[in-house]
């Protein structure tokens, strides 16, 4: 069987045509456009808040490091001066000096007005006895021999200790110095004020926002990062391993991410500390207010833009489908006219047939009525009715033919299948016949009554048959059958030929349109199998094939029992 053309975009489902294809469409229009414009601009979101939150962290880690270089300088000069200023009173003068208490009330003016940290002075004799002491604590006769500091002092010549109670009751640091004179050692003991060295810590942080503040080795804070901070409290950092430099290292703490940098100061008795957050999205985000402005302009406009874009495409597809439809209504009646033609021998051979029969009985009429002769009534009426059994024999023959040569329309109404197949069949039975063409029958008992277009209908049976006809030349063999489907619930119609088969890389292509098997030197438009799948779509049907060379070529065609309304 020979093959031409392919359905318009469009086609039916199984089971019959789609509920509002256009509404199907434009919301897939959309979908497409929403990805094609949200997916980049979302792609550029999400990579410029990466690149965004890897500046931010790199400018915190870098505004930290440096921030703590400063401040171990800044710390470990305000030690050093402190110690440098007690040594410096220590070597000024003699113990008899050192040891009035107005000599060093006076020492210890003088040092705080040049904003020295020192809060009070004392000396002691190296038994660790309370020699002088002034400043707001009683600690006269108190004896030191047995505290840290004191050995330390003894031993080094100098001491920073740490954060301590001592017999204050009261977190403090003592700074102290040793001086030789007269055979023994004697000792500069000055306490540090904290809220000074916590103050001088902390305002590193100011900027940035970070706590930042001093650990003993055993992770004990030296100095406050706020006002409800206490010292002496275990931080929560756990051991920090000695190193050199500025170390800062990423860690979770309560939920949240942070960065801590670490430096350990002169002596490698304290290291300096530097914790801030992390920055978190709603940071990264209001960053840069411009850009979060313009990405939700994005997220906004572009959804109404691809709604705007599908429907105006929508239309544009609507008028060419109308445009399409009508062309494919004018190309299907031109075709039907052109089998008509193709069919004008056999329906003058259906019509010549009655009235050579009803000449001869008018003849013989005429005759009878010259001659006078109406001795036999009965020979009469059997003539009449002979005549008026052409009479009605011709004008089915033509009833048919005004019947399929009526323009294509949507009406729908009760179509038995098998009849119209065999009508269609009575269409190009001559033809049949010349070419010495089998016709067989596979009818099933059980086939019911659909609602169609009979006209519609029988364009694509009379397009299979025509084009089997073609394709097996003389003496081959079409198959009809019909049968009841149920699932799908329907009527299926073959239509196999025994002709020279469809070659399988046309297969594909057979319904599209202007492409054809045939052969050159036989007329084809190249669009009969095309309108039979838009027939097909229309009428809710769909239309499939299976050919092999040498084997013949089988169209299947399914109707529905109704429609769907498209």
């Amino acid at each position: 069987m020979s093959a031409e053309g392919h359905p318009p975009p469009g086609g039916g489902s199984p089971g019959g045509a789609a509920v509002n294809p256009y509404r199907r469409l434009r919301s897939q229009m959309v979908q497409v456009l929403l990805a094609f414009g949200l997916l980049p601009l979302v792609a550029m979101g999400v990579a410029g808040f990466v690149a965004n939150r890897d500046g931010v962290e790199t400018r915190t880690r870098n505004v930290l490091e440096a921030m703590i270089k400063n401040r171990r300088v800044t710390v470990e000069f305000f030690l050093e001066e402190t110690m440098r200023q007690l040594a410096l009173i220590a070597t000024a003068l003699p113990v008899s000096e050192l040891g009035k208490a107005e000599v060093l009330a006076g020492l210890r003016d003088a040092a705080r007005r040049e904003h020295s940290a020192i809060v009070d002075l004392g000396l002691i004799a190296e038994d660790g006895r309370h020699l002088a002491y002034v400043g707001p604590y009683k600690l006269g006769g108190v004896n030191y021999s047995g505290e840290a500091w004191f050995q330390q002092v003894m031993l080094r010549g100098r001491s920073e200790s740490n954060v301590f109670l001592g017999f204050r009751r009261f977190p403090h640091m003592v700074m102290a110095v040793k001086k030789r004179e007269g055979g023994r050692d004697w000792i500069l003991r000055a306490t540090i004020d904290t809220d000074i060295l916590s103050a001088l810590v902390r305002e590193g942080g100011l900027e940035s926002g970070a706590d930042v503040f001093i650990l003993n080795r055993l992770g004990e804070y030296q100095t406050r990062y706020s006002d409800e901070h206490r010292l002496m409290e275990r931080a929560d950092l756990g051991p920090i391993p000695l190193h050199s430099g500025v170390r800062v290292l990423e860690q979770r703490r309560g939920g949240k991410n942070e960065f801590v940098a670490t430096a350990w100061l002169k002596g490698d008795a304290w290291v300096l500390v530097a914790r801030q957050e992390v920055p978190g999205g709603a940071m990264l985000l209001f960053a840069h207010p411009i850009v979060i402005v313009v990405f939700l302009l994005g997220l906004l406009s572009i959804p109404a833009l691809s709604v705007l874009i599908a429907r105006h495409r929508l239309r544009q597809i609507r008028s060419l489908e109308e445009e399409r439809g009508a062309l494919y209504e004018q190309v299907t009646q031109s075709q039907k006219m052109a089998a008509i033609g193709r069919l004008a021998a056999g329906v003058a051979h259906e019509i010549n047939n009655p009235l050579a029969v009803i000449l001869a009985q008018v003849g013989v009429l005429a005759d009878l009525i010259e001659d006078g002769d109406f001795s036999d009534p009965a020979a009469l009426k059997e003539r009449v009715k002979k005549i008026q059994a052409q009479v009605e024999r011709g004008r089915k023959v033509t009833h048919r033919l005004l019947g399929f040569s009526r323009r294509v329309g949507p009406e729908l109404e009760p179509v038995n299948v098998i009849a119209a197949l065999d009508e269609t069949v009575s269409f190009v039975e001559k033809e049949v016949e010349a070419q010495q063409i089998r016709v067989v029958r596979d009818y099933g008992d059980d086939v019911p009554i659909i609602r169609s277009s009979l006209s519609q209908m029988q364009q694509v049976f009379l397009n299979l048959i025509n084009n089997a006809v073609d394709a097996m030349g003389a003496g081959g063999k079409v198959r009809l059958s019909a049968r009841r489907t149920d699932n799908p619930a329907g009527v299926e119609v073959q239509i196999q030929d025994s002709g020279p088969g469809i070659a399988e890389k046309d297969l594909a292509r057979i319904f599209e349109p202007f492409f054809s098997t045939k052969s050159e030197g036989k007329p084809h438009s190249g669009l009969g199998l095309s309108i039979c799948q838009e027939i097909s779509r229309h009428l809710g049907a769909r239309i499939s094939v299976r050919s092999r060379l040498g084997e013949g070529t089988i169209f299947t065609l399914w109707f529905p029992l109704e429609p769907e309304p498209s």
